[in-house]
């Protein structure tokens, strides 16, 4: 871990220009160890996403300018083993050698640092100029804290109207909107006559928080839903949800909490985890964070999800657990979108559920892969002039977002 953070800080002093000799020679031998490889690639990654920490700047062409920074980075080093078992003395090759590779590496670095540079450059008045002579009347805004909740008796309260305060009683619980905008459970001393049922139902262009009647609290994402028991009684907590969300779960030992979407329960005591039901999603994501989680499916086969894992759930039916982008996996709850070697459709239809649009794909749409983050704060036509950037067109009619190759 020391070493690392040493060859970040040494990597980083290159960059600026900073970098003896003796350091960038530390450099090389380092990277010439075969296991040292995702080392490299992870300081490379680090360092590009630094650039594309607060905007969408990356494009497919992060990904492309990583692989060919990382496959020249490779093919030098072969280059000196190769010299090395020749016999041949360091001494004469390490230095253009070095000088080469780091070269290429600050080249990329560069580039992002530019792109990065323009669009903080783009202020609004030049944005604004750009719409107005493609004749776009900007009226599509990004999602807020926007949800439904439908009580027991089917009546229906728009949280986003209500008052703060008190806005029903359900069983032996109030619910109460907080002053943040939080929806929250109350118990009272009175012993509920039945268990009663509610469903919190965020709209495209929507998401909302929520703390169960046990204290587990919920971040629903957009064009999604929760129905949950008002109370908690019996040996199991039980709720249901669509779309997005993500949990923490008040630890209870002798109630495990379960939630179901389509085709899978999830079942834990107490834990954190995000789990992604979209039926327009190819396959049903589920994120562990910390605890641990048995994925049961349909048909009682269960599998346990260890921290830093991900269940991908296909809808064929098959059940693969690897390595987890935990941030990606994330990002929405924190406030921004992180795309990670990702096509054009599966961006649009994240931006359709925030932006509250319709998406179209006409034509043959090109399958390149994209990267980067961008606030979900950002109006969609920087979002979508940022794309275009990459050869994306396109055409916008109302609420409707056509894509065109």
């Amino acid at each position: 871990m020391e070493d690392q953070h040493l060859l970040k800080e040494i990597f980083q002093r290159y960059i600026n220009n900073e970098c003896t000799e003796q350091e960038i020679k530390f450099l090389l031998e380092h990277f010439k160890t075969d296991n040292n490889e995702s080392t490299l690639r992870q300081i490379i990654v680090d360092k590009l996403n630094e650039y594309a920490l607060d905007d969408f700047v990356a494009m497919p062409e992060m990904s492309r300018t990583f692989d060919e920074t990382f496959n020249s980075i490779l093919q030098k080093i072969d280059t000196i083993k190769i010299k090395d078992k020749e016999g041949e003395s360091e001494s004469i090759s390490i230095r253009p050698l070095i000088l080469k590779l780091m070269a290429t590496t600050a080249i990329a670095l560069l580039i992002f640092q530019g792109i990065y540079t323009y669009y903080k450059s783009v202020n609004k008045t030049e944005f604004n100029k750009v719409v107005k002579n493609k004749g776009i009347k900007i009226n599509i805004s990004p999602g807020s804290n926007k949800a439904i909740l439908t009580l027991q008796d089917g009546s229906k309260i728009v949280l986003n109207d209500a008052k703060d305060g008190t806005l029903a009683q359900q069983g032996n619980a109030n619910v109460v909107k907080l002053a943040n905008g939080q929806l929250v459970y109350n118990k009272t001393n009175a012993e509920p006559e039945k268990v009663m049922y509610n469903t919190m139902t965020t709209p495209r262009g929507g998401q909302y928080k929520l703390t169960l009647p046990d204290g587990t609290e919920v971040w629903l994402n957009s064009a999604s839903s929760i129905t949950y028991p008002t109370a908690f009684v019996g040996k199991e907590r039980n709720v249901s949800i669509t779309g997005e969300a993500y949990f923490e779960v008040a630890k209870d030992k002798e109630k495990p909490f379960r939630v179901r979407s389509s085709n899978q329960t999830i079942e834990v005591l107490g834990t954190h985890f995000n789990v992604m039901a979209y039926a327009d999603e190819d396959a049903i994501k589920t994120t562990l964070l910390e605890g641990s989680v048995k994925i049961v499916k349909n048909n009682n086969e269960a599998s346990i999800l260890k921290p830093g894992e991900q269940a991908v759930f296909d809808k064929n039916g098959s059940l693969k657990i690897g390595p987890a982008l935990v941030d990606e996996a994330l990002a929405w709850k924190n406030g921004y979108f992180k795309f990670n070697r990702v096509n054009i459709k599966y961006i649009m239809r994240q931006l359709a559920r925030w932006y509250d649009v319709d998406v179209l794909c006409e034509g043959n749409i090109k399958d390149d892969e994209f990267v980067g983050t961008i606030g979900r704060g950002e109006n969609i036509m920087q979002v979508l002039h940022i794309l275009e950037l990459d050869n994306v067109h396109f055409k916008i009619e109302d609420k409707k977002i056509i894509v065109l190759p």
